[in-house]
């Protein structure tokens, strides 16, 4: 490993690390302003959210399959997903005469759908090429690398490859926009408020961290009584050795202080008035991102990726428990920061879409389901094209053309095409999409998903 390789993976574990100095991120300011501001956020689901119970079918024939395989499950949920329980969606008259909903958890989702808000996108998941179940059974498919492991799947759906990935796409597509522009990397373009920054690690690129609404500062320094002279100390070493590594080492810690110490000045100088978020913890990391939305002027930044998660969703036992208190946290988050961008009016700046390991099986193991693959997940924000189903949606039967096996669903919609269609509403060019995803020709056009 070479010097600049063994300094960039160590810069990751060095709190709050940046590539831009306070001075080079003022300078930034304004050209970063305001007139063309955007952002995505993902929300990471750790474990595999159960797609039979995102999206779950309506109309009394397509729910009787779905019930009847289900029944065993479905015994133990405190509110029954009986269909008078269940949220009716608009449904798109493509899935004629099938109707969907969602569990009685998600109102709030619901309404923001109805109201063209929020959308779902069908069926997705890693994919090198289109296939099906005939494909796979001749061993003539070509497929992602180890599906159904979580720390692999999760790396896929991030990085397009298994884990010990070294740059996400999100990441790539930063990198790629700094390249249009021509701008210096800038420190606060990634965020993350958990502790993987895969997802928006990029060449150019680096996630900044983020926690409880500040920055991630090293705590250990607090601990002694002479604080700030400590920092002063660490903050003058690169001009104290002569070995390159302990120079890097340095500056790296010195460029975090002043990260660090601009994006809680930026904080404490705003007045930030956003409606209130619930007490769960998905709902305060949206709320950390709201804020640091709401201060990107003095940051500087003019794109932003940002990653949130959640975990709890490997509900292999006791899923009528557990997944209901899932789905309502994910439910008052997301409506509380679909409020917030509305009381900021970046609304239509804001991008908020759910990513995870897998979805799992239709079929039942007792009180849980199993791993699975393709999955169903949420996009909202003011610039999507609302109140509709993207990409397909499966029978819930077993043994068709999309079955992998127990109802675990063969993508039609692959990762490649979901974000690549983030990727082209951030901004970047066509060709580069094109590079950044490899396998995007293989598959159609990109999902409309933006207006």
């Amino acid at each position: 490993m070479n010097r600049r390789s063994f300094i960039k993976a160590s810069s990751a574990s060095i709190a709050a690390t940046s590539f831009l100095s306070l001075g080079q991120a003022l300078a930034n300011t304004k050209i970063n302003n305001n007139e063309d501001y955007k952002a995505i956020v993902c929300v990471f689901l750790y474990g595999g959210m159960d797609n039979h119970d995102t999206l779950i079918p309506f109309d009394e024939p397509s729910y009787s399959k779905w019930a009847g395989i289900r029944s065993e499950l479905l015994q133990h949920y405190t509110i029954k997903r009986n269909r008078e329980n269940l949220l009716a969606l608009n449904t798109p008259a493509r899935f004629a005469p099938r109707k969907f909903a969602l569990p009685p958890e998600f109102k709030q989702v619901a309404s923001l759908y109805q109201q063209g808000k929020l959308s779902i996108i069908g069926n997705v998941g890693p994919l090198l090429e289109p296939t099906n179940a005939n494909a796979i059974e001749s061993d003539l498919a070509k497929l992602p690398l180890r599906l159904f492991s979580h720390n692999d799947q999760q790396s896929t759906w991030m990085s397009g490859s298994t884990e010990g990935a070294q740059f996400g796409w999100a990441g790539k597509l930063n990198d790629a926009l700094i390249n249009q522009t021509g701008l210096a990397p800038t420190t606060f373009s990634a965020i993350t408020t958990t502790g993987s920054g895969l997802l928006i690690t990029g060449d150019k690129t680096q996630p900044y961290h983020v926690s409880n609404g500040q920055a991630a500062n090293i705590n250990i320094y607090e601990e002694f009584d002479n604080s700030t002279l400590l920092k002063q100390h660490f903050s003058a070493m690169p001009n104290q050795s002569d070995n390159l590594l302990e120079q890097d080492i340095a500056i790296k810690m010195k460029q975090s202080f002043e990260s660090n110490e601009q994006f809680n000045d930026a904080l404490a100088s705003s007045s930030i008035n956003l409606p209130p978020f619930p007490a769960t913890a998905i709902a305060k990391q949206l709320e950390t991102v709201s804020k640091t939305i709401a201060i990107r002027e003095q940051l500087g930044e003019k794109r932003q990726v940002f990653v949130v998660a959640m975990g709890g969703f490997d509900t292999h036992s006791g899923q009528a428990k557990t997944l209901p208190q899932l789905q309502s946290a994910m439910d008052g988050a997301m409506s509380a920061f679909d409020s917030a961008m509305q009381s900021l009016g970046l609304s239509d700046n804001v991008t908020l879409f759910t990513a995870s390991d897998f979805g799992r099986t239709l079929t039942v193991n007792g009180d849980g389901t199993d791993h699975g693959w393709g999955a169903h997940h949420f996009i909202m924000g003011g610039a999507v094209n609302g109140g509709t189903i993207f990409g397909d949606v499966p029978e819930p039967t077993l043994n068709h053309a999309l079955d992998a096996g127990h109802g675990r669903l063969i993508p039609t919609l692959s990762v490649d095409q979901y974000a690549a269609s983030l990727g082209a509403w951030l901004g970047v060019e066509q060709s580069t999409l094109s590079n950044i995803f490899p396998n995007l020709n293989k598959f159609g056009a990109l999902p409309n998903l933006f207006k």
